[in-house]
């Protein structure tokens, strides 16, 4: 009896050590960099920041290959397919997209060409989309035809409309999926991005962990990235997106 009661006691001690660990522990924080794909150089000097980040790579564009290879060989980011879905407003004609209507067979033909042309990538987020992202059908098509690749290929929603089904039907699909919380980056100034970035970290604190977008295509974001990440760096943990979908699907 006296041995249990040990062990027992043994065994608490140690949920009580692990409880403090986590709640002395950091919060998680995933910088998605958006749109990359236009520019090799850019690609690169992003690359080369030392906080594990996340690329989002618009397919078939004209150094889209070479940027996702620039930046695996980095050997601390993850790499995802930045797809274009049907946006509201003006669209452009991007050659690997998925548009309103499309047949699980013209999906499957896109995401083949994605794929192909992003051979690194790991997961998969949208480009835009707040038309696809809400048509309810869509996303149960897509999500579909995108399960079909099978692996441990994860989904991000990039939340462009509060009306998104997309992770919704992700989860139904059994994809590893999370939604972006917070973009950094909607106006051009570096004041602007350093309130929004605080903003992030506040909502990591609360929750544990935050997703949030910026775009490498950005001035701005380009000048004050570097200098936000080692500001925060401390306050929260920079991982990359596959770590925090698999805490919150924990």
């Amino acid at each position: 009896m006296a041995g249990r009661r040990l062990r027992t006691g043994k065994i608490l001690f140690l949920i009580l050590i692990l409880c403090l660990a986590a709640a002395q522990a950091n919060p998680k924080m995933a910088v998605v960099v958006d749109d990359v794909g236009y520019s090799l150089a850019e690609a690169k000097t992003l690359a080369a920041l030392e906080y594990p980040l996340t690329f989002a790579v618009i397919p078939a564009q004209p150094y889209s290959t070479a940027a996702a290879a620039a930046i695996a060989a980095s050997g601390r980011h993850a790499v995802l397919v930045h797809l274009p879905w049907t946006p509201l407003g003006n669209r452009e004609a991007y050659p690997v997209r998925v548009e309103s209507g499309y047949s699980a067979a013209n999906i499957r033909y896109m995401l083949n060409k994605a794929f192909a042309s992003v051979p690194q990538a790991s997961g998969l987020n949208n480009h835009q989309g707040s038309i696809l992202s809400a048509d309810a059908a869509m996303m149960e098509r897509f999500m579909s035809v995108l399960s079909e690749r099978g692996g441990d290929l994860y989904f991000l929603d990039s939340n462009t409309t509060v009306n998104s089904r997309a992770q919704a039907a992700a989860r139904r699909h059994s994809i590893p999926s999370a939604r972006n919380d917070i973009f950094l980056d909607g106006v051009q100034t570096e004041e602007y991005i350093a309130r929004r970035f605080a903003e992030a970290v506040s909502i990591a604190r609360r929750r544990g962990s935050v997703v949030a977008i910026c775009h490498s295509t950005r001035p701005a974001t380009k000048r004050v990235l570097k200098k936000l990440l080692t500001q925060y760096n401390g306050q929260v943990d920079f991982v990359l997106l596959p770590e925090i979908i698999e805490m919150r699907e924990r």
